[in-house]
């Protein structure tokens, strides 16, 4: 009996951990947005509670469940590959999918920032997190195939929010602060990692790790950017540096307002 006619292959790449048709998942439909709100709702009541979560005896024991949370998400994607393989279901060289993507290790460096209380880690997540990570939120390409009734709809939305939420627990419940001095280490580290990319893009076939080749950010997009993957990796680490600038602006001009605030009301 060949695999495609195995009932359970058939179960298990057709069902809940399957796929669906191309086209499935609609960009800005409620199912877009449901993650979103979820997000936004998360930040603002942490920020809000933020005293009642820092005194907390159970405070720990949350972020050691938010970091073993995100450390599952994913590892799953992997286990799930394994088993079903990729949405291309011509593509079964799996090298092509390894952790080395920059949302894959924003989750791992959030996961370990949680779990050891790690600043250096806090200063590459604030700034990828809070700039690239944010893209793949309204311009979630990669899941096409997968709506709501599959595990890969929730595996994506929970491994790019959960490390963005992370970021501002542990602003606003752990005290970290964001340094724009600190810049310098988020963009060594998307270097390096775009280096290793650009090899293994190389030497593997159907590869294209960070988009660095090929048209999965989609066709318009990829269209406009350089072939070489150098030309590329340059404009990432550029609009890199420039979204991290306004990043940096915002949380001044938040930090200056709110000062103004408090030194009014000591004048009162």
């Amino acid at each position: 009996m060949s695999a495609s006619e195995n009932p359970i292959v058939q179960f298990y790449s057709e069902g809940f951990f399957g796929y669906g048709e191309k086209g499935i998942f609609k960009y800005f439909s409620f199912w877009h947005f449901l993650p979103i709100v979820l997000l936004i709702a998360g930040i603002v009541l942490t920020y809000i509670y933020r005293e009642k979560i820092r005194s907390s005896k159970h405070e720990k024991t949350f972020r050691l469940i938010l970091g073993m949370a995100m450390m599952f998400v994913e590892m799953s994607y992997f286990w799930r590959l394994l088993y079903i393989g990729c949405s291309d279901l011509g593509e079964i060289n799996l090298l092509s999918r390894l952790p080395f993507q920059v949302c894959e290790w924003s989750c791992i460096f959030a996961t370990l920032m949680v779990l050891t209380e790690n600043k250096h880690f806090f200063d590459i997540d604030v700034v990828v997190c809070l700039t690239l990570g944010i893209m793949p939120l309204f311009l979630p390409a990669v899941i096409q195939r997968t709506g709501p009734a599959y595990y890969r709809y929730y595996q994506f939305w929970l491994e790019h929010i959960l490390p963005i939420y992370a970021v501002f627990y542990m602003m606003f419940v752990k005290g970290f602060r964001y340094n724009v001095k600190k810049i310098y280490k988020a963009i060594i580290y998307l270097a390096i990692l775009g280096l290793i990319c650009i090899y293994l893009n190389i030497k593997i076939p159907h590869a294209t790790y960070m988009y660095l080749q090929g048209d999965d950010l989609g066709e318009a997009l990829t269209s406009l950017l350089p072939k070489n993957q150098f030309g590329r990796l340059a404009i990432f680490l550029g609009i890199e540096l420039l979204l991290a600038a306004a990043e940096f602006l915002i949380f001044y001009l938040i930090d200056k307002k709110k000062a103004k605030k408090e030194q009014a009301k000591v004048d009162a």
